[in-house]
């Protein structure tokens, strides 16, 4: 089995879905995720395709030592963040090579549930409060909000600090 492609298709909520296609028709999946930087991190992904284009999708760590270790003059978020979502996807590759879920293939697991959370946003806390609504109406249980401003950055004033509480309070 070799890889024989990279398709990368940005998401609304900044990350990135990436495809790695085989010779075999397997294609894995993988979400590699950079705030700021999507376009830097597609970039590095096809970057990183260049050497794994012909290669064993199934040989995870010794591609991932390689390209970790010829690697060194990215800034490391960027590298990392289109690292593991090749790591990802050929995971997913090695599963449905195996026919056996990625999860088994990382130990088992640990429980039959996991309580999943659906992502909400807005700019005043009534958007807040209806985006939270929406969530529970498709069924989420718990919802995760993240008043900051984009691009996300470090909280470094009270004024920030108020200005965060407000959009939430």
């Amino acid at each position: 089995m070799k890889i024989t492609r990279f398709e990368v298709t940005p998401l609304i909520q900044r990350g990135l879905l990436l495809k790695v296609h085989t010779d075999e028709g397997l294609v894995g999946y993988g979400s590699p995720m950079n705030y700021e930087h999507g376009r830097t991190v597609e970039r590095a992904i096809h970057d990183m395709g260049d050497y794994l284009i012909g290669r064993d999708p199934r040989q995870i760590e010794d591609h991932w030592q390689t390209l970790f270790r010829s690697s060194y003059s990215r800034q490391m978020p960027i590298m990392l963040s289109a690292l593991s979502g090749i790591e990802h996807a050929c995971l997913d590759i090695l599963g449905k090579s195996l026919d056996v879920p990625v999860w088994r293939l990382l130990g088992g697991s640990c429980r039959d549930r996991i309580r999943v959370y659906g992502g909400t946003g807005g700019n005043t806390p009534e958007e807040y409060a209806a985006n939270a609504k929406a969530r529970v109406a498709e069924g989420f249980t718990a919802v995760k909000c993240a008043p900051f401003p984009d691009p996300v950055r470090y909280v470094d004033s009270p004024a920030m600090t108020d200005s965060i509480v407000a959009r939430v309070a």
